[in-house]
């Protein structure tokens, strides 16, 4: 009889362990270390210089993709998306604007099929997602019979779509849906029907374990794939707007003392975020996350201790789960931008 409660009690122990739950994570953004530091998460720095034959066209970088050898990049204003080498040569650059039959009135959201190695472009104006070459060759148009934020690519041309807030018409929240329009599953991720506040930006990257979204209604971060989505972390924002504020005409909300997720990284051992933080002219704040153990870094700077060159661009960009990217300030006399590769441990 002994025995058997042994085996039972160990049975049930490793049911327990084995359940996935999500990792509670507190952050103030009122608390300051000196510094983040480089070393803390990287391992080298490496340089690119993004190239484009003595014409100043990029003003910022909106979005940055790396695929195997192929840097792709979303310009932030009308310079479109642009595709170099990993060495940094310009290798073509998509700016159809118009209203053609074979171009787009702005570019609203901007993913990558890395599987047939295509760009992917979404014009709300138009409703459709147009696919490119890397090297720049229209390939196919389809329209899309809803709106979405974002979107990624999952293989099979499934499009994984954003639009989070409440949508009575439309699909909202996140789902699949295929080149035909059919929605193929959608995701419950509890868009509450009385926020009025909508957070615009959406934040995903890619990991080995699917996409990685950071849902800015609840502060947390999932793992989606074509069948789940499961909730990874959950943040404790002590800066997070208040429910009442949420349903509130949004014009009406000071936003003082509140902050939001601008943009995050992610590796096998740690998160990199950088906050909004809406106190006094307002300023970011970065917070590094060790996946392990769930301790916290807060700091209003993320310094190079690696090598001398410091930037104070205030996102870093996950290429994959072993490379960021952070761009360098502007030099006055050189207009090409120039990009640090964070190589992680």
């Amino acid at each position: 009889m002994l025995s058997f409660v042994i085996f039972l009690f160990s049975y049930l122990s490793s049911c327990v362990e084995q359940k996935s739950l999500p990792l509670h994570i507190v952050i103030d953004l009122k608390e300051n270390t000196e510094s983040i530091r480089y070393s803390q998460f990287a391992q080298s720095v490496d340089y690119i210089e993004l190239n484009t034959n003595d014409s100043c066209i990029i003003s910022d970088i909106s979005k940055i993709f790396l695929d195997e050898d192929t840097l792709i990049v979303l310009d932030q204003d009308r310079a479109g998306v642009l595709v170099f080498t990993k060495d940094g040569r310009l290798v073509k650059q998509i700016n159809d604007y118009g209203n053609g039959p074979n171009e787009f009135v702005d570019i609203t959201a901007f993913a990558l099929d890395s599987v047939l190695n295509q760009i992917c472009i979404f014009d709300w104006s138009t409703q459709r997602i147009m696919r490119y070459s890397y090297n720049g060759e229209l390939l196919s148009t389809y329209y899309m019979n809803s709106f979405v934020r974002d979107f990624a690519v999952l293989n099979d041309e499934i499009n994984l779509c954003f639009l989070p807030f409440y949508s009575k018409e439309l699909p909202y929240g996140v789902w699949l849906s295929d080149t035909n329009n059919v929605i193929v599953k959608h995701y419950d991720t509890k868009v509450p029907a009385d926020y009025q506040f909508e957070f615009i930006g959406t934040n995903y990257v890619s990991s080995n374990q699917g996409i990685l979204y950071y849902d800015r209604n609840w502060d947390n971060i999932s793992a989606i794939t074509k069948d789940t989505l499961e909730v990874l972390y959950e943040f404790d924002l002590k800066q997070r707007m208040p429910e009442d504020l949420r349903k509130k005409d949004p014009a009406s909300i000071r936003l003082d003392g509140l902050g939001m997720m601008s943009n995050f990284s992610s590796s096998d051992q740690y998160i990199l975020l950088s906050y909004y933080f809406y106190e006094g002219d307002g300023k970011y704040k970065w917070v590094l996350i060790d996946k392990n153990s769930g301790k916290t870094i807060v700091s209003n700077r993320v310094e190079n201790d690696i090598d001398s060159i410091q930037t104070s661009y205030h996102h870093i960009y996950q290429l994959n789960s072993s490379t960021w990217c952070r761009v360098l300030d502007a030099d006055p006399d050189d207009c090409q931008l120039k990009i640090q590769l964070l190589n992680l441990k």
